[in-house]
């Protein structure tokens, strides 16, 4: 048997070093017999428009294109056909044939629609081959043409915009009724957590993103982009909600949610310098100032109109705000269900690696700004709340970014970045919820920080005369309102 297994091994290098060469003679062959010019001479393909681009939409109707063949040489009397293809099959589909026959004047042109069905949005190509009747040669076009497949303008989508804003700016209504003036001022009059705060959210997390981003989408600079507009966008209310149900310090985290969102103005600019120059560089990118200045704006008025509500409708203002925690969670989760809905067609974008990198930028942006604001000696509820500023994500200001700085199906493209990212860091707060209250660390670790049962009044049962309590921390008296 040894001797048998020496004398296959000459044989079996034999057989292979044929095989290697008649898979270089054939494609040697095919490639000869494919040389562009042979059959039909110097042809070329242009759109109707004679520009090399043109843009569709998304629908289940048949529509057109109107393609050109042109400088078509007819003299050297081969039979042959055109055929119209597009690049990606599963953005669109193209079936044309174009005989020999139908092609008129000298050189040879043929002109006319081409039928497309599209089928998903994005970027794909129109080509052209030239076959022989006998089949003995194929040509492809020199030139490939642009096809752009956008998706249709739905009404749903701005009714969303509008009635999201207007949520918003009545849950920030109700989150600025439970300010405590005494706890924010002391606040602002030492920034350090707020500092802290402003720092991993401006800083931590836009050099995670790039750090990230360079791990998993570091070929796709779109997509790397969208996770940068991700972390460096403000937390906006899902984080202040998150701060009320793990026992932060909703003052805290109020403060800065707003502090972020008015220096936003100043820290695009700065960022987007910095990108252009070192990363981006052939990307053009804008802020939009306008955008941003009204969100901050409106968050500001929306704030102030709350802490004026309780000074002078306290009473009121009570009544309202005993409902504040589950009023804000309805609206927040009914916001991002209806974000999610909308914006449904992004999934099919998604990849493992698109996964990977929304998922770890917001799980390092907690435990590293967790660290940093202990290291810095931050109170338990300080850090807890710093940690849920950085890391729960804002899906709408990188959505409005993305939609600025890109044209409409590039924007289409990288939505499902902040989505999923943003999704990723709520699923990462239920999750710590979740195990602090199995182990009960879910207490309230700060006796002045806003807790969970939320009182502006209380009545004394006895002598029945209204009390306004002095802070918002509600420590366990039973009284009746």
């Amino acid at each position: 048997s040894f001797r048998s297994e020496n004398n296959m091994k000459p044989v079996a290098t034999f057989n292979c070093a044929r095989l290697i060469f008649m898979v270089v003679i054939c494609l040697t062959y095919g490639e000869v017999q494919g040389q562009y010019g042979q059959v039909a001479g110097a042809w070329n393909i242009t759109y109707q428009n004679g520009g090399n681009e043109q843009q569709l939409t998304i629908s289940n109707d048949i529509q057109y294109v109107n393609l050109v063949i042109l400088n078509v040489d007819l003299t050297t009397g081969a039979d042959f056909y055109f055929e119209v293809h597009a690049s990606d099959p599963k953005l669109a589909s193209i079936e044309k044939r174009i005989e020999r026959s139908e092609l008129t004047g000298t050189p040879a042109s043929w002109q006319g629609s081409v039928p497309v069905q599209t089928r998903h949005f994005g970027f794909t190509s129109i080509y052209v081959t030239l076959n022989r009747s006998d089949g003995a040669s194929v040509e492809r076009s020199p030139v490939d043409l642009t096809l752009i497949i956008a998706r249709r303008d739905r009404l749903d989508e701005k009714i969303f915009a509008y009635t999201a804003s207007a949520l918003l700016l009545l849950m920030f209504l109700n989150l600025g009724g439970v300010l405590d003036l005494e706890r924010l001022k002391a606040i602002l009059l030492r920034p350090i957590a707020v500092t802290i705060g402003f720092c991993t959210s401006y800083i931590l997390m836009p050099v995670l993103a790039i750090a990230i981003g360079y791990c998993f989408l570091a070929k796709h600079q779109e997509l790397h982009l969208a996770l940068f507009f991700t972390a460096l966008s403000p937390s906006g209310g899902l984080a202040n909600i998150c701060a009320i149900f793990l026992k932060g310090n909703v003052n805290l985290s109020i403060a800065t949610t707003t502090i972020n969102s008015l220096m936003s103005l100043a820290i695009f600019p700065l960022w987007i310098l910095i990108l252009v120059r070192t990363i981006f560089t052939n990307t053009e990118l804008d802020v939009p100032f306008l955008d941003l200045a009204g969100s901050a704006l409106a968050l500001v008025c929306a704030i102030a109109l709350g802490m004026l509500s309780r000074v002078f409708l306290p009473k009121t203002t009570a009544y309202i705000f005993r409902f504040l925690k589950p009023f804000c969670a309805c609206v927040s989760l009914g916001l991002i269900a209806m974000t999610v809905v909308i914006n449904a067609f992004a999934f099919k974008e998604l990849t493992g690696m698109i996964y990977l990198a929304a998922l770890f930028l917001p799980i390092c942006g907690y435990f590293l700004s967790y660290g940093i604001a202990k290291l810095l000696r931050c109170s338990a509820a300080d850090a807890l709340t710093i940690s849920v500023e950085t890391s729960v994500l804002n899906m709408t200001v990188p959505i409005m970014l993305l939609q600025h700085c890109f044209d409409e199906v590039r924007a289409d493209m990288t939505l499902i970045v902040p989505i999923t990212a943003a999704l990723n860091s709520l699923a990462m707060m239920i999750v710590i919820y979740t195990v602090r209250r199995i182990f009960g660390w879910n207490k309230n670790l700060d006796g002045d920080a806003f807790a969970s049962k939320v009182e502006l009044i209380s009545f004394d049962e006895n002598i029945k005369e209204e009390v306004i309590v002095s802070h918002i921390s509600y420590k366990n008296e039973k009284s009746a309102l």
